[in-house]
């Protein structure tokens, strides 16, 4: 009788043992790691401004595309705010973001928002704007060299003789530089002949269309009957020298270049208000930015031949080319592409 019960109470111990294996098991297939091709791939991008048409454009654009290849995407807009950007990007982090695209509001002082992705293990693209000392794993950009050049080698065909004035974007951002550098290339032999003068030249921190506005307006009191043309850093630096040429009533006699070919400056175009722009693609530049974002996601190298110094570091450099827009191939470039609509840039409704 006693050996009976020691065996049911055995038997009852075996079946509740087997019961909880039972359970663990079932419990800890529940708990399985999702496969990472099975994951939504989530990126984050963070810009830092969207106060010129150009980075709307950029935003859209990145969300459709990357809705097309099953991308999650969170924006973010820093509006000007680096103290903000940072913040925007920790918060990204923390949504377990698989990439980080960023376009820098400060090209130096994003670089606490790269170490923080690098502290996650996140890889990180710089879109645009390259993060300074930051050694992100890839710079993605246009060729800004070669903006800085179509830009010089236009207004030397049109304007080869007279006074320059350069407006350049924010100093401690490489595409500035850059762009300086593709112009000065192509000015230094007409400088060297005598032929043209650099009477004035800045660097706008922020890209503030008010402050090139200023700056021009006070460089007017020098130099209204010398200058003849104005290189400028974007289209709304190009707007606010444009502004003050018009208040001193000589607009009609100087040639102003820009970049990025916002609809405004397309509009100044074909009134003859702006001589030049340069058409950079952003299609091909966020096609571009998609596929590498799923390149790093799965872990494969980035393959570039070209890399920039962003002041410590050799990085990765993938650009995308560009193309000048005047009044007499708008219709070809500009409005041929879809990148702005016909009416729009002729006003016609």
């Amino acid at each position: 009788m006693q050996r009976s019960l020691l065996t049911r109470v055995a038997a009852l111990g075996l079946t509740f043992v087997i019961l909880f294996l039972s359970v663990g098991c079932e419990k800890k297939e529940d708990r399985r790691v999702i496969p990472k091709e099975d994951k939504k791939m989530v990126v984050g991008f963070s810009l830092g401004t969207l106060m010129e048409d150009r980075w709307i454009r950029d935003r859209d654009i990145f969300i459709s595309k990357a809705e097309q290849e099953n991308i999650e995407v969170i924006v973010n807009n820093a509006n000007k705010d680096s103290d903000l950007q940072y913040q925007q990007v920790k918060t990204m982090l923390n949504q377990g973001i698989d990439v980080l695209v960023i376009a820098p509001n400060d090209c130096n002082t994003e670089a606490r928002c790269v170490k923080a992705a690098k502290e996650k293990k996140i890889p990180v693209i710089s879109y645009d704007r390259l993060v300074s000392n930051s050694n992100v794993d890839v710079y993605i950009s246009f060729d800004n060299y070669q903006v800085g050049q179509i830009m010089a080698e236009y207004l030397t065909k049109n304007v080869p003789k007279g006074g320059y004035i350069i407006i350049g974007g924010s100093e401690n951002d490489s595409n500035s530089k850059m762009l300086y550098d593709g112009a000065m290339k192509v000015l230094d032999p007409f400088i060297e002949k005598g032929n043209i003068r650099i009477l004035d030249k800045t660097w706008i921190d922020g890209w503030i269309r008010e402050s090139a506005y200023d700056f021009m307006r006070k460089d007017l009191k020098n130099y209204k009957n010398d200058v003849k043309a104005v290189i400028c850093g974007n289209d709304s630096l190009a707007w606010g020298a444009i502004d003050a040429l018009s208040e001193a009533q000589i607009a009609e006699k100087v040639q102003v270049a820009g970049q990025d070919a916002d609809l405004v400056a397309c509009q100044r175009i074909v009134t003859g208000k702006q001589a030049l722009t340069v058409y950079k693609p952003i299609k091909n530049l966020v096609e571009k930015t998609v596929e590498v974002c799923m390149q790093l996601y799965k872990g494969e190298k980035v393959k570039t031949d070209n890399f920039l110094n962003d002041g410590t570091y050799d990085v990765p450099y993938i650009f995308i080319g560009v193309q000048a827009v005047t009044k007499d191939n708008i219709n070809d470039t500009v409005i041929k592409d879809g990148f702005h609509l016909y009416e729009d840039v002729y006003q016609t409704e």
